[in-house]
């Protein structure tokens, strides 16, 4: 999976729960979306620090291609 897919991946699955609980599914929404995927992705790469370079690096991607989305 490339970081691009895993990405709208990570966000397709959190957008539905914050927009459950969002009255105004909104531009807010999104923002708390990304947010959200974007600690969600922090905390990995902490957990995986050391472990794997590979991986370390494709997770950096996977961060960048959040933050365009």
């Amino acid at each position: 999976m490339t970081p691009q897919q895993k990405a709208q991946k990570i966000y397709n699955k959190l957008v539905v729960h914050i927009q459950r609980y969002d009255e105004y599914v909104d531009d807010r929404s999104k923002f708390k979306t990304i947010q959200c995927a974007l600690i969600a992705v922090d905390e990995i790469i902490k957990a995986g620090k050391d472990v794997d370079e590979f991986a370390d690096s494709y997770w950096y991607e996977v961060k960048k291609e959040i933050e365009n989305l």
